[in-house]
């Protein structure tokens, strides 16, 4: 499944972007899933790193939007992943 990143905001403010075809484990695609469409509160002033993963899907994409400190440990291996590949 193709999953794509996009990070923005932090003390740096970058934007960078990734896109993998990985395979995702069952718990982690049922954690998007229940994630759902969600949008990121982050508090105001906060520097916090946002992240949006969008997994694409055969029945269309999937949009969830997290700041840093709403990553669940479930989903932090597959972020670090991305992380890793992203991009300016």
């Amino acid at each position: 499944m193709r999953v794509t990143l996009e990070t923005s905001g932090g003390f740096t403010g970058l934007r960078r972007t990734a896109t993998l075809d990985t395979d995702l484990d069952e718990a982690v695609d049922d954690l998007l899933r229940h994630l759902g469409s969600g949008a990121a509160t982050e508090p105001p002033g906060s520097s916090q790193p946002r992240y949006r993963l969008t997994v694409h899907r055969p029945t269309g994409d999937q949009v969830t939007e997290l700041t840093e400190s709403e990553v669940p440990a479930a989903l932090r291996p597959l972020l670090t992943e991305l992380l890793r590949h992203a991009r300016p």
